[in-house]
C-alpha cells in the first residue's frame, strides 16, 4: 500500500505547477485520483478510517490544493452515505463513480449569507473550494429546526473569482458563489435538520484536513532533503540535525493520524455516544494542534536548510511553503486547543492510551 500511495503522490505532484500559476482547477490531479479509484469509492466504510487518512495524506503530499478539494469530496461522500435516502445514495454515489466531484460549503458570504425563505434561496457561500471542477456541492442553511443540508447542482451558477488572490492554495479556487433565486427541489435536502453539525462527527472531521496537512509537510521534507542531498550538504552536522528534526516531525504527524483513526472507528462502534464520542472530539482537537505544530517545525527547518533560494520560483519549496502556511490557517485553533485541555482535565482524553490495549495493564 505504501508504494502505491507514494506513486499516487508523485503522479499528482507532476502536474501541479501549471495549475498554481494559472490558478486553475487541478484537473490532472483528479484524473490520477479517478484512476486510483478513490473518487468513486473512497475508503469511508467501518474500520477504514486509517486507510482514508493515509490516502488523504498521500494526496496532500502530491498537492495541497488537490488535497483540500478532495477532502471536501470525501466529506460529501460521508454525509451522503450517512444521511442520504436510498435513492439519493444510489444517484449521487453513481455520479461519483462516473468521476463527478462534490464539495461541502458551510461558510457564508459575510454580507449576503445563504438563506432559504418561502422556498427560495438567497445569498451565497464564501470559500467555495473547487467550484470550477465540481458537479454538486452540499451547502448549509439555517432553519428553526436546525441547520439544513442541500445538495445543489452547480452548473450555471454565478461565481465571483475576483476576490481570490491568496498567498497560497491558489489552485483550490475558493471563490464566491451566489445561489439567489434558486428554488431547491425536495430531493436536494439531505438528512434531518441539525445532523450536519452533530458531534462528535462535525468536530471530529478535523482529522481529515489534518491528514492533508501531514502530507503537505511530508512534501516540504521531501524537497528540503532532496535539495540538501543534491547540493552535497546533507552530511553537514547542522543540516543533519535539521533533517533529523524534520523527519521526527513528519513521523509524529503520521502517528497522530493513526491515533485519530482509532478514535474515529471506536466512536462509530459506540454509535457516536458516551466516552468514545468525547474521546474522538478531544483526539481531533489534539491531532490538529499537534499536526500544526509539527508542520511549523518542518517549515522552519526546511526554510533554514535550503535558504533564500527556496523562496524563488521555480524552486519547488517556494510553492509548498506558500500552500502549507496558508492551508494550516484553519478556523479557531485556539478554541480547539482550549477544548483539548478541558478534555484532559475532565479525564475524557489522556496521553499514552493508544494502541490495541489502550495502554492498560493485562
Amino acid at each position: 500500500m505504501h508504494e502505491r500511495l507514494e506513486a499516487l503522490s508523485r503522479a499528482i505532484a507532476a502536474g501541479v505547477a501549471e495549475a498554481d500559476t494559472e490558478e486553475a482547477f487541478p484537473a490532472a490531479g483528479f484524473a490520477e485520483l479517478a484512476a486510483y479509484g478513490v473518487v468513486g469509492d473512497p475508503p469511508i466504510g467501518p474500520g477504514e478510517t486509517g486507510s482514508l487518512l493515509r490516502v488523504l495524506a498521500a494526496v496532500g503530499r502530491g498537492d495541497l490544493s488537490t488535497g483540500r478539494i478532495f477532502e471536501g469530496h470525501v466529506n460529501a461522500m460521508i454525509l451522503v452515505d450517512q444521511h442520504g435516502t436510498a435513492s439519493q445514495r444510489s444517484e449521487w454515489l453513481a455520479e461519483a463513480r462516473s468521476g463527478r466531484l462534490f464539495g461541502v460549503w458551510n461558510t457564508d458570504m459575510p454580507d449576503a449569507p445563504l438563506r432559504w425563505e418561502a422556498g427560495v434561496l438567497s445569498g451565497g457561500k464564501n470559500f467555495a473550494s473547487g467550484v470550477d471542477g465540481l458537479s454538486r456541492a452540499i451547502v448549509t442553511v439555517p432553519d428553526e429546526a436546525g441547520r439544513l443540508m442541500l445538495m445543489v447542482p452547480l452548473e450555471g451558477l454565478p461565481v465571483d473569482r475576483s476576490w481570490w488572490k491568496p498567498l497560497g492554495m491558489r489552485a483550490s479556487g475558493s471563490h464566491l458563489v451566489d445561489f439567489t433565486g434558486i428554488e431547491p427541489a425536495p430531493d436536494w435536502f439531505l438528512g434531518a435538520p441539525g445532523v450536519y453539525v452533530a458531534e462528535p462527527w462535525f468536530g471530529g472531521g478535523a482529522i481529515r484536513f489534518a491528514a492533508v496537512h501531514v502530507g503537505g509537510m511530508h512534501a516540504v521534507f521531501d524537497v528540503a532533503l532532496e535539495h540538501l542531498v543534491r547540493t552535497g550538504r546533507a552530511e553537514d552536522p547542522y543540516q543533519a540535525h535539521r533533517i533529523a528534526r524534520m523527519g521526527i516531525a513528519v513521523e509524529t504527524g503520521y502517528a497522530w493520524l493513526d491515533r485519530a483513526a482509532e478514535a474515529w472507528d471506536e466512536a462509530v462502534l459506540a454509535g457516536g455516544e458516551g466516552p468514545a464520542a468525547a474521546r474522538l472530539t478531544a483526539t481531533a482537537n489534539t491531532t490538529r494542534s499537534a499536526v500544526e505544530a509539527a508542520a511549523m517545525t518542518v517549515l522552519e527547518e526546511a526554510e533554514r536548510a535550503v535558504g533564500a533560494g527556496g523562496f524563488i520560483a521555480p524552486h519547488r519549496l517556494e510553492r509548498l511553503v506558500r500552500d502549507l502556511r496558508t492551508y494550516l490557517r484553519q478556523p479557531n485553533p485556539d478554541g480547539a486547543l482550549r477544548a483539548a485541555g478541558v478534555a484532559v482535565a475532565k479525564g475524557e482524553w489522556q496521553p499514552g492510551l493508544a494502541g490495541p490495549d489502550k495502554g492498560r495493564p493485562a
